[in-house]
C-alpha cells in the first residue's frame, strides 16, 4: 500500500471499532447491574455520549490552535494515551455505581471523539488534495464495521463470561494502536496560531451561510433519526423476544459484516458507470443518496416482521448494507464541502448531526417504548410504531435532495 496514510486510517478505525467490545457489557451493566429501565438507560447513554455532540468544538481546537506547530499529531498522541488511562480507571473501580461509572465513561468518550475528529481532519485534508475522500472513508468505515464481527459476538460472550473489570482492562489496550499509528501521519507545519485562527474563521463563514450545507445537515438528521434502534431495540430483543446475550452480540456481528460489505460495494462502484435499463448511469454521490433513500423506506418497514432469530438475521444483514451505502455517500458529500483550514471543524459539524440524530432518537425511542409497551399496543405494537416513525423520517429526506450539490467528477 503506497499511501501510508491508509495505515493510520485503518489502525485508528480498528481501534475505535474494537473499543465496541465493551458496549454489549455496558448495556447489561446498565440494565442488570444498575437496574435501569429503558428510558433511564437511554438517559445515561445521552450523558455518556455527550462528547460526540461537542465534536465541532474539538475540531475548532485542532484547526485553530496548533500544538508545537502542528494541528493533528500532538493532539492525537495525547488523546490516545488519555483514553487508555480512562478505561484503566474504569477497570480499577471497586464497584459500579451510577455517578462514577457515568463520569469515567463520559471522559473516555471525550478521548474517542477527539481522536475521531483528528483522524477526519487528516482524511479531509489529504482526501481533497489527492481526490481520495471517498476511498479514505470507505477504508475507515469498512474497517469500523469489520471490527463489529469481533466486538458483537465477542462483547456478548464477555457479557456472559467475564467481569466488567476484565472487559474495561481489555478495552484499554486499543487506544494505544492509535498512538502507534500516528507516527505514519505526514503533517506539514501549520501557520502561526493567530493567522491559523483567522483562516479558520474565514472558511467557516462561507460554509455556515451556505443553503446546501444546512439542507445536507437536515438530510443527515432525518435519515439518521431511527427511534426504533438503540436502547429501545435492546430491551425489545431481550425482554419481548427473549434473545440471549450471545444472540444479541451475534446480531451485532452480522450488522458489522453487512456494514463492511456495504463499504466494499461503495469502494467498488463509487463514481463509476453502471448500466441501468439499458443506459449508463454515473454512480456519483447524489445518485447514491437518492437510491439509498428510495430503498431505505420499504427496507425499514420490513422490520415490522422482526419477531425471531431468522428474521433478525435477515433484516440486520440487508438493512446494514443499505445504511452504510447511504452513510458513506453523505460523508463524502460532507468531506468535499469542507473549506481549507477548517477541515476538522466543518466535518465535525456534519458528524455531530449524525450523533445528534442517534442521541435524540435513542432517547425518544426509549421513552416511547417505556410508555407504550406495557399498554394496549404491547411490545410488538410499540416497536411497530417506532419503526413507522423511522420510515416517515427517511421519506421526509426526499424534498431536500434539490439542494444537494453535484460534485465535480474528474
Amino acid at each position: 500500500m503506497k499511501d501510508r496514510t491508509y495505515i493510520f486510517f485503518i489502525a485508528t478505525y480498528f481501534a475505535q471499532g474494537m473499543i465496541g467490545i465493551a458496549y454489549v457489557p455496558i448495556s447489561y451493566l446498565l440494565k442488570d447491574g444498575l437496574g435501569l429501565s429503558a428510558s433511564q438507560s437511554a438517559a445515561f447513554i445521552v450523558w455518556m455520549t455527550l462528547p460526540f455532540l461537542l465534536k465541532p468544538l474539538l475540531g475548532t481546537i485542532t484547526d485553530g490552535l496548533p500544538l508545537a506547530g502542528r494541528r493533528r499529531v500532538p493532539y492525537l498522541l495525547v488523546s490516545a494515551l488519555a483514553t487508555s488511562a480512562g478505561w484503566l480507571a474504569l477497570a480499577a473501580l471497586p464497584g459500579y455505581s451510577y455517578l462514577p461509572t457515568l463520569l469515567l465513561l463520559t471522559a473516555v468518550n471525550v478521548g474517542i471523539a477527539f481522536a475521531d475528529v483528528l483522524c477526519d481532519g487528516v482524511m479531509v485534508e489529504r482526501g481533497k488534495r489527492f481526490d481520495k475522500t471517498g476511498a479514505y472513508q470507505a477504508a475507515q468505515i469498512g474497517t469500523l464495521y469489520a471490527t463489529i464481527l469481533a466486538t458483537g459476538a465477542g462483547g456478548g460472550w464477555l457479557a456472559e463470561h467475564a467481569s466488567y473489570r476484565t472487559v474495561f482492562a481489555l478495552t484499554a489496550a486499543f487506544p494505544l494502536l492509535i498512538f502507534a499509528s500516528t507516527f505514519t501521519v505526514q503533517e506539514a507545519p501549520s501557520a502561526p496560531t493567530a493567522r491559523q485562527a483567522r483562516l479558520l474563521l474565514d472558511g467557516l463563514k462561507g460554509i455556515l451561510t451556505s443553503r446546501p450545507f444546512w439542507a445536507s445537515c437536515l438530510l443527515v438528521l432525518l435519515f439518521s433519526f431511527n427511534p426504533f434502534q438503540g436502547t429501545a431495540f435492546f430491551y425489545y430483543q431481550t425482554d419481548a423476544l427473549g434473545f440471549s446475550k450471545v444472540l444479541v452480540g451475534s446480531l451485532a456481528s452480522i450488522g458489522g459484516a453487512a456494514g463492511a460489505a456495504g463499504a466494499v460495494l461503495f469502494w467498488k462502484f463509487y463514481n463509476r458507470d453502471a448500466a441501468v435499463r439499458g443506459r449508463a448511469v454515473r454512480l456519483d454521490t447524489p445518485t447514491l443518496i437518492r437510491w439509498s433513500i428510495a430503498a431505505n423506506v420499504p427496507l425499514t418497514l420490513l422490520y415490522w416482521g422482526y419477531r425471531g432469530a431468522v428474521s433478525a438475521v435477515l433484516l440486520t444483514a440487508v438493512l446494514g448494507i443499505a445504511n452504510v451505502a447511504m452513510r458513506l455517500s453523505l460523508m463524502d458529500l460532507a468531506a468535499k464541502a469542507c473549506p481549507e483550514h477548517g477541515e476538522a471543524t466543518t466535518f465535525a459539524l456534519y458528524m455531530s448531526v449524525f450523533n445528534l440524530a442517534a442521541w435524540s432518537s435513542n432517547l425518544l425511542g426509549a421513552r416511547l417504548y417505556d410508555l407504550l409497551h406495557g399498554g394496549a399496543l404491547g411490545p410488538h405494537g410499540a416497536m411497530a410504531l417506532l419503526i413507522s416513525l423511522s420510515a416517515v423520517c427517511t421519506a421526509a429526506c426526499w424534498p431536500l435532495l434539490r439542494w444537494i450539490p453535484v460534485p465535480a467528477v474528474r
